[in-house]
């Protein structure tokens, strides 16, 4: 999971929810209403689904959550997972006790699936073209990710580099902002992280801002305070409900690849001469080992 800082609200989320529920704006109360009343099917709903359910805006339901105290959608589903009894939802969506090895791999197995499914049907070409854009005319690329987000970052590292694209990978939030900082706009910072919420990838994204320099982040939340600093966006959607699950780790790296097959395609030449370069030097023996043979 990102760096995800929690809401520092204790107890009971749907005690909560009853007692603020007369404080609430007559459209929050909707939602509000409908989460009291579907909770077993909210957990594995998006923003936008309880927005649609609950007749109010997507702004109004994050409105919601955040007059209950948590900065977003989100950790606000977080915490209503938490909150329920003994609840086999905290490993993964729609398994129970009662199920066997067999049909608990395939409701993993259908929930990546899920994933693939609902990033395609969301998938917005100008976006993705805007981002080839961003990243084929960058001097040099910063590719960030923090928490789970970190192997993703390193994993388009290892595509971008593939295709002799100037660029670096930092996991370190500290380190990020050192990095950034001595960034120019001519320069580009890539910013993962599923639920756009957490503090330090949305300090790398504003400090990127400061200094003029275009960001590019990858994430599940369109309405995410990362989101909203961002140039470009391309979302990767998963419907589980705690956001370090696999599933959308699946999207996210669906997403990486598909940007390195575009780039790689408009240089198609040089893309096939940097792989057997690359796999020349992976398969040569050093002087050492051909002294051994």
């Amino acid at each position: 999971m990102d760096q995800q800082q929690n809401a520092g609200l204790g107890g009971d989320t749907f005690a909560r929810l009853r007692s603020l529920l007369l404080s609430l704006s007559p459209a929050e109360n909707k939602v509000g209403q409908y989460v009291l009343e579907n909770s077993g099917k909210v957990i594995r709903m998006t923003l936008a689904e309880i927005a649609r359910q609950s007749g109010v805006s997507d702004a109004t339901a994050v409105r919601f959550c955040r007059s209950l105290g948590y900065k977003g959608w989100l950790e606000f589903k977080i915490a209503l997972v938490q909150s329920l009894p003994h609840s086999p939802q905290l490993i993964h969506n729609g398994i129970s006790e009662e199920d066997s090895p067999g049909t608990l791999a395939r409701k993993v197995l259908l929930g990546s699936k899920q994933a693939l499914d609902d990033t395609l049907s969301i998938f917005a070409e100008k976006a993705f073209q805007e981002a080839l854009q961003l990243l084929s005319q960058a001097r040099s690329i910063l590719i960030t990710g923090v928490g789970t987000s970190g192997p993703m970052a390193h994993e388009m590292y290892n595509r971008l580099l593939r295709l002799g694209l100037t660029c670096q990978v930092q996991t370190d939030s500290y380190l990020q902002v050192m990095q950034v900082a001595l960034l120019t706009p001519q320069d580009l910072v890539v910013v993962i992280s599923q639920t756009g919420e957490s503090d330090d990838p949305y300090r790398t994204a504003a400090e990127a801002k400061h200094a003029g320099v275009p960001v590019l982040c990858i994430t599940g939340n369109a309405l995410s305070p990362l989101a909203s600093i961002s140039d470009v966006v391309l979302l990767s959607v998963s419907q589980e409900s705690m956001p370090e699950t696999i599933s959308s780790r699946i999207a996210q790296y669906a997403l990486i690849h598909a940007l390195y097959i575009c780039l790689a395609m408009s240089s198609m030449d040089q893309a096939i001469e940097n792989e057997r370069i690359i796999w020349s030097a992976l398969m040569r023996k050093t002087p050492f080992q051909a002294g051994e043979a």
